[in-house]
Order: C-alpha cells, then structure tokens, then sequence
C-alpha cells in the first residue's frame, strides 16, 4: 500500500527500515529536548513492530529517486473508547528530517492515517502535542484537530511504577 506524493513515497516500513527508523527518532527525542529518555535499540523497534502480535504500526516515506532512505517516520498504534466502543487510531510520532519539511508530509501523513481511520471504522484519532511547539499546534488546528486542555497526560514510569506496582 505505497501512496504517492509529488517526490515522495509514503510505505508500511520493513525490518530493513529499522536501523533508520531509530535513527531519526533520536533525531526527534533530539529535537524535544527529551534524549536523556531515548532507550530505543534497533532490536526493541523491531520487535516491537514485526512481532507476531505487534505493539505498534510504522509507516515510513522515502524519496522516489531514494527509495531506501528514509526522510520520515509515522509510529500509530489502536487505543479504544469506553465511551464509544470502538477502537481509536492514536498516532504516537511523526518525525520529518529538517530537510524535507515544508513539502508538505506532514499534511500528506495526516491525510493517509485519517483515511486510515475511517476505513478501520475508528472512534477517533488523536496524539498529543508538546505545550511549546507553536508551530505543530498551529499545524493540527489548521488541519481540523481540537487541542483538549481541559484533559492532561498522567504517567508512571521508572521507579513511580515499580514502587505502585510493588505496593
């Protein structure tokens, strides 16, 4: 299922993208100021992606001259609504190389995963976005997107699980 737009080659990615794929999410946890959390192993993505029941879905696109170079990464994976009652397309990253921005990817990639959704008959699709980075909001608002700040983002992780978990 390859999509076409103008140069660029949008496809499911291959054990042989991998390698890339981290990469150019270091490139991201880079971007977000976020690197001291990357973990990620060319071994983890890839069984996290080509596992039998796998955790998450990636997409990647390359160039059409380039077919094996990857200028971007698209991570999805199924949530699901109570209220609803249905599955949810949540689209974890999306991450275009600073050289191929402004071609516009991001808008091709929105497009494709909200056709995506419609035709798996989702509830929603949704993701989060840093609180500093004007231009992604200004981007997802511009696209139709609503940014909820009436709801937050909880986590435990590290040594909060492990201590809730043991307790």
């Amino acid at each position: 299922m390859n999509e076409v737009f103008s140069n660029y080659v949008l496809r499911p990615a291959l054990p042989t993208d991998v390698p890339q794929i981290v990469n150019l999410m270091r490139d991201m946890a880079e971007f977000e100021k976020l690197l001291e959390q990357f973990k990620a192993t060319d071994e983890l993505v890839h069984a996290s992606l080509f596992a039998p029941n796998p955790t998450a879905h990636a997409l990647v696109i390359t160039t059409k001259d380039q077919p094996d170079q990857l200028v971007a990464y698209i991570f999805w994976f199924h949530n699901y609504s109570t209220f609803r009652a249905k599955r949810g397309l949540y689209l974890e990253d999306i991450y275009i190389a600073p050289e191929h921005r402004g071609q516009g990817l991001g808008s091709f990639a929105l497009k494709h995963l909200a056709k995506q959704a419609v035709e798996l008959d989702c509830a929603r699709f949704e993701w989060v976005v840093l609180d500093w980075n004007k231009n992604a909001i200004d981007f997802y608002e511009h696209h139709g997107a609503t940014i909820l700040p009436e709801w937050r983002i909880v986590r435990l992780e590290n040594d909060a699980l492990l201590k809730l978990a043991q307790s």
